[in-house]
């Protein structure tokens, strides 16, 4: 199949645990974007035949858009209902066909939800049946966003859960957990909340000798078997991955464990280990987000002709995230070679690529990608296995 380029955005629920997943299409292809029709038929095919819902949806459910023709042509009909969210985009014009096709799906069992909302009359009997009502937090007011939730709940559906999209900063998340939004969608779950006098964490001592021995020509595997011992959630943690199905070992030991793994997975390990230890508030959402770059810049150097080990890269580009400061006061305080400090800072040279790169795949910006002389197919399908990877990492480890 052509390019594959399916996108995916976390929707969180109340306690910032992961719901689901949007999925987004988007062609590169002589820097087409496809109508909605196509590329919510794109979404369905590619997902359900290429690269499997499964994977890209972490066994959630998948929120995809459906513009008018979508709906009347009835596509979902080849969609299960246990898996399937029909978003219905703010394009569509409400009629008498697709009410009653809206009530049908309903009858079925698929759940309904209405995107970019903004009341109006013509959508009074569409949102009498809705399930999700989607409220956009940059392009409209709080005023408005007060009005419409009231409204809504006291006169029309008083069971309907609001969902607060685009949320980008601390007082759009702050607003939503006031007016007791159901999900929050938005960049801001992989952004720093930059809290003015705030003591920047560091990491654990143990974790920074873990790894600075990891990092040396002949790593000490007695040292760093000692500074695991010292740490007994570590330990548990590392044991339960080297006997997990994947990796397929029966072992009782910490020294046999490091031994099967060798240098390269004890590296994505303990900083695996360690990012989650870091800042227990913040979402799991964050910690898959930083594997799948992790795994993602390191299948990125083979296209970009950079010789580095780059998974330390992609690990620690969403640092800032999760010690709430900007990146020039956290790097200082991590063993990491300058330019890759430079490059996450500053986001220049081929290791800045990288970074751009792995933010227009979480953005699904597709059109930036013709920026650069990429196999897309190839770059897309490490994209999807670095997903894959990362989301297996974490159920092993967590």
């Amino acid at each position: 199949m052509e390019n594959i380029m399916v996108g995916r955005q976390p929707i969180l629920d109340k306690k910032e645990n992961l719901f689901a997943y949007e999925l987004l299409f988007r062609s590169p292809k002589n820097n087409e974007i496809f109508d909605g029709e196509k590329a919510t038929a794109e979404v369905i095919m590619n997902s359900l035949e290429s690269i499997g819902l499964p994977n890209l949806t972490q066994n959630k459910p998948a929120f995809i858009n459906f513009n008018t023709k979508m709906i009347k042509n009835k596509i979902f009909d080849i969609l299960s209902s246990d898996s399937i969210y029909i978003e219905i985009l703010e394009t569509v014009e409400v009629d008498e066909e697709i009410l009653s096709i809206c009530k049908e799906l309903k009858s079925q069992g698929f759940k309904i939800v209405l995107d970019d909302f903004e009341f109006k009359e013509s959508l009074i009997e569409l949102v009498k049946i809705a399930d999700i009502i989607k409220i956009d937090f940059l392009n409209t007011t709080k005023k408005v966003r007060k009005e419409t939730l009231y409204l809504i709940k006291s006169k029309y559906n008083k069971d309907v859960k609001f969902l607060a999209e685009k949320i980008e900063n601390y007082s759009h998340l702050k607003e939503a957990k006031k007016f007791d939004y159901d999900y929050y969608q938005g960049f801001y779950f992989t952004k720093p909340d930059i809290i003015s006098g705030r003591k920047v964490e560091p990491f654990k001592q143990s974790y920074v000798n873990i790894l600075e021995e990891l990092n040396k020509e002949y790593p000490d595997f007695r040292q760093i078997e000692n500074y695991i011992k010292q740490d007994l959630s570590m330990s548990y943690s590392l044991l339960r991955l080297v006997n997990s199905a994947a990796y397929g070992y029966d072992i009782n030991s910490i020294r046999q464990g490091i031994v099967l793994l060798g240098v390269d997975k004890l590296k994505k390990w303990s900083l695996l280990y360690s990012f989650k230890s870091l800042n227990s508030k913040k979402p799991d959402i964050l910690l898959i987000t930083s594997l799948t770059r992790a795994y993602f810049a390191e299948s990125l150097k083979q296209h970009l002709d950079i010789d580095e080990d780059l998974f330390i890269l992609g690990m620690f580009s969403l640092i800032n995230a999760y010690l709430d400061r900007d990146l020039k006061d956290v790097l200082p305080l991590i063993s990491m070679k300058s330019k890759f400090k430079d490059a996450l800072i500053s986001k220049e040279g081929k290791l800045g690529e990288v970074i751009k790169i792995i933010e227009i795949y979480e953005k699904s910006n597709w059109q930036d990608l013709n920026k650069y002389s990429l196999d897309k197919k190839a770059v897309s399908n490490d994209y999807l296995e670095a997903i894959e990877n990362a989301e297996e990492i974490f159920e092993i480890t967590y």
